[in-house]
């Protein structure tokens, strides 16, 4: 297994605009997609990520591991 740290906005609040985020775990092996995505905070607009894992859950990431941003920035 091959694991990753992420910053996920939380789910339990998703249309408020405060800052609601939590540390996540996620086999790097069940993520299907990962698309750069800009995610509107309580004061910004920050750059994140809109990943898709393979039993079709979706998450809004703030902060992905260094092997994910490496392979956007290609």
């Amino acid at each position: 297994m091959n694991f990753g740290k992420f910053t996920v906005v939380s789910d339990r609040n998703v249309q408020a605009l405060e800052e609601t985020h939590e540390e996540m775990i996620f086999n790097l092996d069940h993520i299907v997609s990962v698309k750069p995505i800009k995610i509107p905070m309580a004061e910004k607009v920050i750059d994140g990520f809109w990943i898709r894992t393979t039993n079709g859950k979706k998450y809004r990431a703030i902060a992905a591991p260094d092997v994910i941003k490496d392979l956007l920035h290609k």
